[in-house]
């Protein structure tokens, strides 16, 4: 017997908080050898003008990406992360404490040999963060929250690795 998502998804919310969930994928998947051998020496960010963020977001998302793959891509080999975001969405507090919200965040992801310039890996990135009454102080965060979310879909897709959380 299948069971309804909707009451099955408002149980987790009220017992957890915070659901997350991926709808990521490779366009091109690193190499075992890269997998295993690289690191993240940069992280780049390019976004619309337009995306509804605050002045220090670049500059967030960037340090807290690099945090992420620092924690799971740890070998020798020179890679730069060319991310691209397309949508940043961030849940009403309001309506999180009431029911719930979502946070959601949608772009692309380039590795790049920093000595080839060739990519060496492509993915498309999704996260989706839905909260509800507990969960709105974390709600709250969202750039932090979707910042640290694109950097885990990094680990998860391109070096198959969950990384562990990040001290703040």
């Amino acid at each position: 017997m299948k069971r309804p998502l909707l009451p099955v998804l408002a149980v987790a919310l009220m017992t957890a908080g915070c659901i997350s969930t991926s709808n990521s994928e490779a366009v091109s998947q690193l190499s075992g050898d890269w997998r295993r051998d690289a690191r993240v020496e940069t992280v780049t960010l390019s976004r619309p003008d337009d995306l509804r963020v605050t002045p220090e977001f670049n500059a967030l998302f960037t340090q807290r990406v690099k945090a992420k793959v620092d924690a799971c891509a740890t070998g020798q080999r020179p890679l730069r992360l060319e991310a691209r975001l397309d949508k940043l969405t961030k849940a009403n507090p309001f309506v999180t404490a009431i029911l719930f919200g979502q946070n959601k965040v949608r772009g692309s992801a380039r590795l790049v040999d920093v000595q080839t310039g060739q990519v060496v890996g492509e993915y498309v990135i999704g996260r989706t963060v839905t909260g509800s009454r507990v969960g709105v102080i974390q709600m709250a965060e969202a750039e932090e929250q979707l910042s640290d979310g694109f950097g885990a879909e990094i680990c998860r897709q391109a070096f198959s690795v969950e990384p562990p959380p990040v001290a703040h």
